[in-house]
């Protein structure tokens, strides 16, 4: 090795041993699950008192695993009202939407891998986004399924949707509400 390289080398070296350590950023706490906020801080939804607390994505959400499981899970009231194509348009939807969920669920569980990387604000922001992309699918899987079925169908199936957030609660922290109710 030429000695020009060996002293920058040498110097370099003893540079790096008076240096003060490199420290890698502490990654920044998980924020707390809402079952470990005071009380004070969470809101418990209850859709048999506040069936309004209910957002739609939620509660078609919910109507469509259901409806994934086969033709048989399609409510009674508007299995009777349907078409054999309409049935199949409709457990086509429901399932197109599970692989939707699927791969949404996916995507998040990538963010993950980005903790320490990226702020905390970005990181949040980005999985809004996200969050919202994925109940925009479940609502236009809705307006699809409504727009095929006869008036009265559609009716039956939303007042059936509606029937479910009377059987539906959750908590969440108070200041995510306003996101919950995203993005109707």
């Amino acid at each position: 090795m030429p000695r020009r390289c060996l002293v920058v080398l040498g110097v370099l070296v003893s540079l790096g041993a008076r240096a003060a350590p490199v420290q890698t950023p502490a990654k920044n706490p998980p924020p707390p699950r809402v079952s470990e906020l005071p009380e004070s801080e969470q809101l418990r939804i209850d859709g048999s008192k506040n069936p309004e607390l209910i957002p739609q994505w939620s509660a078609w959400g919910f109507m469509f695993r259901l409806i994934a499981n086969g033709p048989g899970a399609l409510p009674r009231e508007v299995h009777l009202l349907v078409t054999k194509e309409q049935t199949a348009l409709v457990l086509k939807e429901a399932q197109a939407l599970q692989i939707i969920d699927r791969a949404c669920m996916q995507r998040a569980a990538r963010f993950n891998a980005l903790l320490g990387t990226e702020s905390p604000a970005s990181l949040d922001a980005k999985l809004r986004a996200l969050t919202v992309e994925c109940r925009v699918a479940t609502l236009k899987a809705r307006d699809r399924v409504l727009a095929a079925l006869s008036p009265e169908a559609a009716a039956v199936l939303r007042q059936s949707v509606e029937e479910t957030k009377a059987t539906t609660s959750t908590t969440i922290a108070k200041k995510d509400l306003a996101r919950w109710l995203e993005p109707e």
